[in-house]
């Protein structure tokens, strides 16, 4: 544990650099929202470098939207992890809504013997719901920087918000699909190969002559 709190300290004490590689936004289904209804707005990554943690924060109007807890156990409402971080091997030092300054704040950062991250994927997902008086409003990151695992830190811009507008008679937002777990996927992965072997196995001893079947 003491490891993992230096190696997290670390994340926030690093040099800071601006990012020149991949791009961090905001993601939603549809931005036409039905009032008084709950929807979800991801943090998305794509073409990222090799990180290992992340301090981000999340801007919106509580008077307008309310975000809704993921984590019950924990006091405060919190956002939903992601899946480009490493889930199992994650140190949460803050995840947050304060209200007082129209944001959510999220810091986290993976510990050994998890591997660096890099690529796509999405770093976290919050949910909101809104009043019966919502007509639009914006969600915006106001904050975000990555960590490496070597003590080097990525600051990324991100100046364009997601715009949101609300009526009762705009649809209601699907639900999110949900991820399979990690034992489905490779489940899910090795069927056809099996269901073809099987076919094939069916099939030469279908083919076999009579004096050769058992």
């Amino acid at each position: 544990m003491i490891k993992s709190l230096m190696l997290s300290t670390s994340l926030l004490l690093s040099f800071a650099t601006m990012a020149t590689e991949g791009k961090v936004f905001l993601e939603t289904s549809n931005t036409q929202i039905k009032t008084t209804s709950e929807f979800y707005v991801d943090v998305m990554v794509k073409d990222l470098p090799e990180v290992y943690g992340v301090q981000l924060s999340v801007s919106y109007d509580p008077q307008t939207l309310t975000l809704i807890d993921q984590n019950p156990k924990i006091a405060g409402a919190q956002l939903e992890h992601g899946n480009f971080l490493d889930t199992k091997r994650l140190y949460t030092l803050r995840n947050q809504a304060t209200p007082k300054s129209r944001a959510v704040q999220y810091i986290v950062s993976q510990v050994a013997p998890a591997e660096s991250a890099s690529g796509d994927g999405r770093l976290a997902r919050l949910y909101f719901s809104a009043p019966t008086n919502a007509t639009n409003t914006d969600i915006s990151i106001k904050r975000v920087e990555f960590g490496t695992r070597h003590g080097e830190k990525h600051i990324y811009q991100t100046n364009t918000p997601l715009n949101l507008s609300f009526d009762a008679q705009f649809s209601q937002q699907e639900k999110p699909t949900p991820e399979m777990p990690d034992w489905l996927l490779v489940l899910s992965a090795l069927l056809p190969a099996s269901l073809i072997a099987w076919i094939f196995w069916r099939k030469a001893k279908s083919q076999r002559r009579p004096d050769q079947t058992a």
